[in-house]
């Protein structure tokens, strides 16, 4: 299998590469400014032809039947009850596609939004669970095993090394040309994971939810459009592979994702002003080390709107870097991340003026709603 080399890791082609990018990304522009629809979604049935994904030696199942499945019965519904939504596949049979390939056919296409749909694998069979991941630069062990298991299909397509600019999905350095990446619909891609993980708690057959995670994954790095890969559950898990091995349940599934696409596209066809749910953008990481919470931060009564400006899973000192310059903060320690946010505001409406000028210093800035 060929490899890279180190010196190919910061090339000025890929340096050059990923600042065209970010110069050319669009700014997100909700309904209300620009008369937006949700007119077009593209669904990304991972993995097939001879990358078949994870695989159970027990079932003889793998990874890529089950996404295509899911795919195609997620498309079947959105085209029945949203007749005036294109909906295009990245493939609707048993064929390989490659990653950079996916994102272009959603670009190319003008799609408003991109669903990547997969399957969990882990070595330890106890790992379960829903999960549902945006781009971003979260590189925790956890994370960064799906992001090495997913971006490794790289390494199956011809002249990989090119396409990519030396990028290794095995070597941690290589993650470093995500760090000059920002992604311009953060928000909207947050707002639509956290509605499928919604969904999958409240009436999925596999109700466990690890989270919306954000991790540098090289099938959304390069979509101009809120996108999001979603995890249905683990084939190393004996509990979650029956379920999945089901076809009322993998519809079941199909459905989840629908109604979280049918709230996603009103909300979007409407005001643009999404609301997020903080129990799901939890995130249950059970292999971070343990740490003790910070001091209480100021109180702040009654509910009201923050803007969190990043999240750690260790304490940042006042004058860090990662804060950039902001002395006045709240923080809170969550399952096991250390959450930063700014202001009080008593409506979103408010909060919502305010995070445009944020989002300047913090491009990942979100709205979050404290009880």
């Amino acid at each position: 299998m060929p490899s890279c080399s180190n010196k190919a890791l910061f090339r000025p082609g890929m340096i050059l590469l990923a600042i065209f990018v970010l110069l050319t990304l669009p700014r997100p522009v909700s309904a209300q400014e620009g008369g937006l629809r949700l007119k077009t979604v593209v669904i990304d049935a991972g993995h097939g032809g001879h990358d078949p994904g994870a695989v159970s030696k027990q079932s003889k199942l793998s990874e890529k039947q089950i996404n295509l499945d899911l795919a195609l019965r997620l498309g079947a519904r959105i085209q029945k009850e949203f007749p005036d939504v294109k909906v295009i596949y990245t493939r609707k049979t048993d064929k390989f596609v490659e990653l950079a390939e996916r994102g272009n056919i959603a670009n190319r296409n003008h799609a408003d939004l991109f669903i990547s749909i997969h399957v969990n694998s882990a070595k330890s069979t106890a790992a379960s669970g829903t999960e549902t991941f945006v781009m971003g630069t979260d590189k925790s062990e956890s994370n960064m095993a799906v992001c090495k298991r997913e971006n490794s299909v790289i390494l199956l397509e011809e002249d990989y090394s090119t396409t990519y600019e030396g990028f290794d999905p095995d070597n941690p350095e290589s993650y470093i040309i995500f760090n000059l990446m920002q992604n311009a619909h953060f928000e909207q891609s947050i707002a639509f994971a956290s509605l499928v993980q919604q969904q999958f708690i409240s009436h999925g057959p596999i109700k466990k939810s690890r989270g919306v995670r954000q991790a540098p994954l090289m099938v959304l790095w390069r979509t101009t459009m809120p996108s999001v890969l979603i995890e249905v559950g683990f084939l190393s898990n004996s509990s979650d592979r029956t379920k999945l091995n089901n076809a009322d349940n993998r519809q079941k599934i199909a459905d989840n994702i629908f109604d979280a696409f049918a709230s996603f596209k009103h909300t979007y066809d409407t005001d643009g002003s999404f609301d997020f749910d903080p129990a799901v953008l939890e995130t249950s990481e059970e292999d971070l080390e343990p740490v003790n919470p910070p001091a209480p931060s100021p109180a702040v009564v009654g509910p009201h709107y923050e803007i969190q400006i990043l999240a750690s899973s260790k304490k940042l000192k006042n004058g860090s870097p990662e804060l950039k310059g902001v002395l006045e903060y709240r923080v809170r320690f969550i399952n096991g991340f250390y959450k930063y946010s700014v202001g009080n505001y008593p409506s979103r409406e408010e909060a919502a003026r305010r995070l445009p000028g944020i989002q300047k210093k913090f491009p990942g800035a979100f709205v979050v709603k404290i009880d």
